[in-house]
Parts: structure tokens; C-alpha cells; sequence
């Protein structure tokens, strides 16, 4: 495989860095340079890998309920199915857009536009309830961390 690098270097971009990958096909070093990219510039990011059988998807972050660990594997849960991912939930936490996802626990990290309530009928924990039925507690750890984040939000 070869890789042609191109430069356009012009005040005329401003502060923003665009890069663009073309290729005949998604590979594992493609996937492995979007990582480093991901890496270098530790910004947000637009969108992750998943797999669904022998599918792999390319998922807006904005589509995703939550991601969460499950017996030694990390999933995200979206309107379209559920998706085994490779990223660890402490890379996302830092990754994914801080307006809208926050950590509830050690196994779950939620986008708080998919919630459709937060039930805190037991005594010192809450339940998160997802616009399609589905659920997630927060741990008593991170009781307080949710509820700031919550009032912050308005």
C-alpha cells in the first residue's frame, strides 16, 4: 500500500485541520491512522467503528443511546442495534462531546439526549430510562457527578 501525503497550507483555513482519507477501501490501517489522528489532535470525536455480526459501521456519536462494558467487551447501543466496539470507555469519556455524554459508572457512558427520565425511587441510586425502553444505573459513586451535570444543563 502506498500513501500519497498532500499539503495545503493557506491562511485562508484559519485555525481548523482537515484531513481526508481516500481510499478503494476501509482497512485496518486506515483505521489505525484515523486512530493516531484521534490521538495526536485529542479532540472530540464525530464518529466510531462498530460491529454488528461481520458488519462493520461507521456511527455518528450523535446516534449513540450509550456505550457500555459487558464481560470483558465494549458495546454501543443505538436506534439501529447494538454494536461491539474496540475503544476503551475511558478513551471515549474523553472523546465523545461533553455536552451530551457523561459517565454513570464504571461500565456505561450515556448521551443525555436519548433519556427519557432519570427515576430515583431507590433510596440512593438512580435509574436511567432510555427513550426506547432500555435502562442503565448510576452508580452511588456517580450520584453526584450526574446531578451537577443535570443542573448544569438547566
Amino acid at each position: 500500500m502506498k500513501i500519497n501525503v498532500q499539503t495545503n497550507i493557506s491562511e485562508n483555513h484559519g485555525d481548523d485541520i482537515e484531513v481526508i482519507i481516500n481510499a478503494s477501501e476501509y482497512t485496518k490501517e486506515i483505521g489505525n491512522l484515523i486512530d493516531l489522528i484521534n490521538t495526536i489532535t485529542n479532540c472530540e470525536i464525530d464518529t466510531i467503528l462498530g460491529k454488528n455480526g461481520n458488519e462493520i459501521s461507521i456511527i455518528n456519536v450523535d446516534d449513540i443511546m450509550y456505550v457500555y462494558s459487558e464481560e470483558q467487551n465494549n458495546y454501543c447501543k443505538t436506534s439501529k442495534g447494538i454494536f461491539k466496539i474496540k475503544d476503551k470507555l475511558y478513551e471515549l469519556e474523553e472523546k465523545l462531546p461533553k455536552k451530551n455524554f457523561i459517565r454513570i459508572s464504571n461500565s456505561a457512558i450515556i448521551n443525555i439526549q436519548y433519556v427519557e427520565c432519570f427515576d430515583v425511587g431507590i433510596v440512593g441510586s438512580i435509574l436511567v430510562k432510555f427513550v426506547d425502553n432500555s435502562t442503565q444505573y448510576v452508580s452511588r459513586r456517580r450520584v453526584s457527578q450526574v446531578m451537577k451535570f443535570l443542573k448544569e444543563r438547566g
